[in-house]
């Protein structure tokens, strides 16, 4: 099996995160899993731009066309590594595999392990309000605590400097943030960002002591299930998306005429 992991920003600024992602996911893959790790490029290039509405908009265009290489390219499942699931849903319609977010596998698995659940996230303006519209939009009100998104302290540039060198301190700060959730009744931590969720996993915070509640990488749980999805597709023949409304395949002759039409 071959995966398409896809960076939603530059590989050249993001280096040290890159080789604490390559070893989260060493340690996933089954022996007959290849995982290879694409950057967009042009790409967003700084901790906070993927907050600003018009920046992240076209770096949605650089995502599908990292999708589109990679079915051209033979992966079985492409994963977007990033929270809130950018150019998810478009991908769906345009390409005939596999294509999974961070924010809803691992939302939905939040709920097989207990029936509420936090989320613990950057310390960023935009981030509460943009994820408490992923919570609506997945239909997730009633699985997530009251104020279900929590910041961790730390402010973003140091976390992607300082913390890429020190992942414990940048852990330490999640685990504080999963123990409010918890006080307040989360039975699950949904660690939500594709930054801080493998600096758990390399530190390994994966529970709050005492009460073993999960604290889970985004990351690690998105690849587990596109793994899933693959092998229920191969196994049973068991389609690995509904072409019914919502991911309706595009038709060849109109994406061609489509992306010709906008220089792609």
């Amino acid at each position: 099996m071959r995966l398409c992991y896809i960076s939603i920003t530059e590989e050249e600024v993001t280096r040290p995160y890159l080789v604490i992602l390559e070893k989260v996911l060493s340690k996933l893959r089954k022996p007959d899993t290849e995982i290879v790790i694409k950057s967009v490029k042009p790409g967003l290039r700084r901790g906070g731009d993927p907050t600003i509405p018009y920046f992240a908009l076209l770096n949605k265009i650089q995502i599908i066309e990292k999708v589109l290489e990679a079915e051209k390219e033979g992966y079985d499942a492409a994963i977007v590594g990033c929270f809130s699931d950018p150019g998810v849903l478009e991908a769906r319609g345009v390409v005939n595999m596999p294509v999974v977010g961070l924010c809803e596998p691992t939302f939905l698995f939040a709920c097989l392990l207990g029936h509420k659940f936090g989320i613990v996230t950057l310390n960023e303006p935009r981030t509460l309000p943009d994820l408490e519209f992923m919570i609506r939009m997945y239909g997730m009100e009633d699985r997530t605590i009251i104020n279900p998104v929590r910041s961790i302290s730390m402010p973003t540039m140091e976390v992607f400097t300082k913390g890429m060198e020190s992942p414990d301190i940048v852990a330490a700060d999640i685990l504080e943030k999963a123990r409010q959730c918890v006080e307040d009744g989360a039975e699950v931590i949904v660690v939500g960002c594709n930054g801080l969720g493998p600096l758990c996993t390399i530190s390994g915070v994966v529970k709050v002591e005492g009460v073993d509640a999960p604290i889970l990488d985004c990351v690690s749980v998105s690849v587990i299930c596109a793994e899933a999805i693959v092998s229920l597709h191969r196994g049973l023949v068991v389609p690995f998306i509904s072409r019914m409304g919502s991911y309706s395949l595009a038709r060849k002759k109109d994406l061609e005429r489509v992306r010709a039409q906008f220089g792609l």
